[in-house]
């Protein structure tokens, strides 16, 4: 299938995608709308450019299904991400309570960096759960099997997945 065939499919199953992410998708969770419909349409493209795509459906009735399932799937991600927003902002608040001059305690920032590290993809986690127990890169690579430059590059972009994390989240 080609890109103008492509754009025809879309064109022709636009609102059915759109009616599958309507039913499916929570409505706090809205705002991603663009970011299914963008991911549902990947999907079917990739599937479709390495044949997949069995014609046991219609295509409308696929794409229903992958719309539907890429709703599933940004349901449970916002989820996750407002389940940890609010646990580090309880974690906040106790430390705050408990420590009326410091905003936030030193074992307090572990734990929420830690626990923001854990929902990371494991090629980062594994790497920044070792930087923040002090390894150097040069260990790091070693234990992980791993160059320094690929340790370096992990690194850099772990932290700014952690600082995403936590700025969307706060």
């Amino acid at each position: 299938m080609d890109q103008k065939e492509f754009a025809g499919l879309i064109d022709t199953t636009k609102h059915i995608v759109l009616s599958a992410i309507k039913k499916n998708l929570y409505e706090e969770f809205y705002d991603s709308i663009d970011d299914v419909v963008q991911e549902t349409y990947i999907r079917a493209y990739k599937s479709l450019a390495a044949n997949k795509f069995r014609g046991d459906s219609s295509h409308s009735t696929w794409l229903y299904t992958i719309a539907r399932n890429e709703s599933l799937r940004m349901n449970q991600k916002r989820m996750r991400q407002a389940n940890l927003a609010m646990k580090l902002k309880e974690k906040a608040t106790q430390d705050s309570i408990l420590n009326p001059r410091e905003e936030y305690s030193d074992s307090g920032m572990d734990i929420e960096i830690k626990d923001l590290i854990s929902n990371l993809p494991w090629k980062y986690k594994s790497v920044l759960a070792l930087v923040s127990e002090g390894y150097k890169e040069q260990q790091i690579a070693e234990k992980l099997g791993i160059p320094e430059g690929t340790v370096k590059s992990r690194s850099f972009r772990g932290k700014q997945m952690l600082k995403k994390l936590f700025f969307q989240e706060t």
